[in-house]
């Protein structure tokens, strides 16, 4: 279970539909990963979730601003869904 989370930086971004973050950040370290609440050069994963009502506008969340900042800079950090981080979770 988890394998491919495993030593892996995650953050989030906005509200997740299945898990509270905290009880999303409890499976990341039990699947020995290590959530970030914050997006930093450490950073593997950003998942994405749901946003508030500004952001409906298209107006990114500051945490994915950051993250494709470093992604364009080279780093090798990918932005999930909600979906692939449960798939990760479960199946990996």
């Amino acid at each position: 279970m988890g394998e491919e989370i495993k030593g892996k930086h995650v953050a989030i971004t906005g509200a997740l539909l299945f898990y509270r973050r905290e009880d999303a950040f409890s499976l990341i370290r039990e699947c020995g990963g290590i959530p970030n609440r914050y997006v930093t050069r450490e950073t593997d994963y950003l998942v994405k979730g749901q946003y508030r009502r500004n952001m409906l506008r298209g107006e990114k969340s500051n945490k994915q601003i950051r993250a494709e900042k470093y992604i364009s800079q080279g780093k090798d950090l990918r932005i999930i869904g909600e979906d692939e981080l449960l798939s990760m979770l479960w199946n990996g």
